[in-house]
């Protein structure tokens, strides 16, 4: 082993560096831009399954870029590793055949294999002995298998809404814009499935979210990684700190800026969410503009050439306000009113996740459940998020026994609650 020789980095550290590239800034001659000059040869240390790992070299071929690498300096990324990254069972080996060329090193000067920060505690320790058993039959038993039958299933719905939607919308427009608002929510679903999954075919569809909704494939998958990474984490969990249209504190209670419309956000918040499809298209249109990527560039143009082609403005217009409602109002519906984890709080990935995430539980029968698209299962998907969704139901009961016999904080209210209890958070910050 080779001897790492600088301390564990706080996580804050590590964003005030990042943070810049983050937020798709200009960092400029920041502290954080001379830090990094200063870090360029200094080790950054990891440990995956017990073992220290020097990934300094890697972090800048890391495919999300060296932020990810930076994040978690001194810290254990065994749980992360194996949600996010191919590992073999779940469809390739391709990062695990990397990993296993990172050179190892020792642990950071001061560590004597108990807790410290960025590691898991002793409770948390066991907890994720007992979680990789648990993962590890999960993968026997075949969870992470995906079946033919069920993905052309999924695929042939949304192909069949557009479809509909299209042929009905220059004579009949308020069911047009129903149709493929549906059809948009549910590609939104599905490419998330697609940007999660690793193997062949979802490798192979990584461009269908940008063919049918406009949304950037790269993009997303910087944003949404960040989500499941530090789940409800304030500084870097992006679904959460929505400020200033959203706030889940008081400016009071944070010390950041107000804002003269927070007072209205219960009234405002749920129309507003109909925005979101929108503002994703303008973030993958400047994401694929500042990377100049081409080959995503011909995808995006391709989308708004059929868009504008096939259908009329206001079928196309109303179409991604619905789309965009509908995902917007169940994709972090199960986070918005858990704990929020606040700077210094560094949970271990599992009880990151149980701490943060509740399942909902659908009243109104399977039309609620095929619409929240596996986000009802929101914790199956935070703990295990390469596996198929339609697999998640039939998981629920296995992580409901494991929480229980772990001492787990496993939560799931009916979706109506989760619902209330969001519009609940904002009106009582509004107040504040």
């Amino acid at each position: 082993a080779r001897a790492c020789g600088r301390p564990a980095r706080p996580l804050a550290a590590a964003v005030a560096v990042s943070a810049p590239a983050a937020a798709g800034g200009d960092a400029g001659e920041s502290e954080g831009t001379r830090e990094a000059g200063r870090r360029a040869y200094e080790p950054i240390r990891m440990r995956i399954d017990d073992q220290w790992y020097d990934a300094r070299g890697w972090a800048k071929a890391h495919p999300g870029g060296a932020r990810w690498i930076e994040w978690f300096d001194g810290r254990d990324a065994t749980s992360v590793f194996y949600a996010l990254h191919s590992y073999g069972p779940n469809g390739s080996l391709l990062a695990a055949d990397r990993l296993a060329k990172l050179p190892r090193c020792d642990p950071p000067p001061g560590y004597d294999g108990d807790s410290g920060r960025g590691l898991p505690s002793t409770r948390e320790y066991a907890q994720l002995r007992s979680f990789t058993a648990l993962r590890e039959k999960l993968e026997a038993d075949g969870f992470f298998e995906r079946k033919p039958l069920q993905e052309a299933w999924a695929l042939a719905q949304v192909i069949g809404l557009y479809a509909a939607g299209i042929s009905l919308a220059h004579t009949h427009a308020v069911a047009s814009v129903c149709l493929l608002g549906l059809g948009m929510q549910q590609a939104g679903w599905l490419a998330h499935d697609y940007i999660h999954g690793r193997g062949r075919w979802c490798e192979s569809m990584r461009w269908f979210g940008a063919l049918m909704n406009g949304h950037s494939c790269e993009w997303w998958m910087q944003k949404h990684s960040l989500h499941h990474c530090f789940t409800n984490e304030e500084r870097l969990d992006h679904d959460i700190f929505m400020e200033p249209f959203y706030y889940m504190r008081s400016p009071d209670e944070s010390g950041r800026p107000d804002s003269p419309m927070r007072k209205y956000q219960h009234i405002y918040g749920y129309p507003l969410i109909s925005v979101m499809y929108f503002l994703w298209r303008w973030l993958s249109l400047k994401t694929v503009f500042a990377r100049r990527d081409r080959k995503e560039g011909a995808v995006l143009a391709a989308h708004y050439a059929l868009l504008f082609a096939l259908l009329p403005l206001p079928v196309a217009i109303g179409s991604i306000f619905l789309g965009g409602f509908l995902v917007g109002a169940l994709v972090s519906a199960t986070h918005q009113s858990e704990e929020i984890m606040l700077e210094g709080d560094e949970p271990d990935f599992v009880e990151g996740q149980f701490r943060s995430t509740r399942d909902a539980d659908t009243v109104f029968g399977p039309i609620e459940t095929w619409l929240w698209g596996g986000m009802d299962t929101q914790l199956e998907h935070h703990l295990f998020p390469t596996m198929p969704r339609y697999n998640y139901h039939t998981v629920r009961p296995i992580l409901q026994a494991w929480a229980k016999e772990n001492g787990a904080g496993y939560r799931i209210s009916p979706s109506t609650k989760i619902i209330a209890d969001n519009f609940a958070t904002l009106k009582r910050v509004a107040a504040a």
